[in-house]
């Protein structure tokens, strides 16, 4: 319990009405005061009858008594810091400021993440769309482009170019006339290194000797492909009777 608030049987210090000069000597009431021997109510009245009376003070020449203690204790290697304490560190004027500072960084984070978000959003919209309506894009124009396959294998003679990123239909037309006997093929489409794209089953000649093949050029990816022609005879095993190379750019 400190000794300030510790009740004293002896002290008659509660009773400001009696507070004077010699009641104050007769009980050391300032020597009490000092070493924080008082109650807090006695410690109290002493503190407003000397407001009352500066002058009692002086004559105690505390001033001069205060200054030669604070000397002596700093010669003895303990000095008194008599600064007003620092504030705390949350009453710091840099505080409000650095919180400010982190909240325009923060949602300068969260818009940006916020658009990065929204972007992702779209790019996977646009994915599972494509998932569901395929690559294939309306073809702008319309072509045709004519070809007469290689009898062997291996030749890479004959060849066309298309491209992909130009939606474009292609009319193809496969001179077959060196196989005047034969009317009926099928087609098989390879892509380099991958495997089979396409197979077309029981593809006629027309009148003038020629398999043709319509195709949009975005339903094909980039790449390189083979193709082999095989005639279906009435009987026996189907015949290799044409190669040439597509390249999708």
């Amino acid at each position: 319990m400190n000794a300030r608030t510790a009740p004293e049987a002896n002290s008659n210090a509660s009773a400001p009405a009696r507070f004077d000069a010699k009641f104050i000597e007769e009980h050391k009431l300032v020597e009490r005061y000092l070493e924080n021997k008082l109650p807090a109510r006695g410690a109290r009245d002493l503190e407003n009858w000397c407001r009352a009376h500066p002058d009692y003070l002086a004559k105690l020449k505390l001033s001069d008594r205060t200054h030669a203690s604070l000397k002596l204790l700093e010669m003895s290697g303990q000095p008194q810091d008599l600064r007003e304490p620092g504030a705390p560190w949350w009453k710091s004027p840099f505080l409000p400021i650095a919180l400010g500072a982190l909240a325009i960084v923060s949602l300068g984070a969260f818009i940006t993440q916020t658009g990065k978000n929204h972007l992702l959003q779209n790019e996977l919209e646009d994915t599972r769309r494509q998932a569901v309506q395929g690559s294939l894009v309306q073809p702008a124009t319309q072509g045709i482009q004519r070809l007469t396959p290689d009898r062997a294998p291996g030749l890479d003679q004959a060849t066309i170019v298309v491209s992909s990123t130009a939606p474009q239909l292609i009319d193809l037309h496969l001179d077959m006339a060196y196989t005047q006997k034969l009317n009926q093929f099928r087609v098989f489409v390879d892509k380099k290194d991958q495997g089979r794209a396409l197979v077309l089953n029981n593809v006629l000649k027309d009148s003038n000797n020629e398999l043709r093949i319509t195709f949009n050029t975005t339903g094909l990816s980039v790449g390189t492909y083979t193709v082999r022609i095989e005639a279906l005879p009435p009987r026996g095993d189907p015949i290799p009777d044409g190669w040439f190379t597509l390249v999708v750019k």
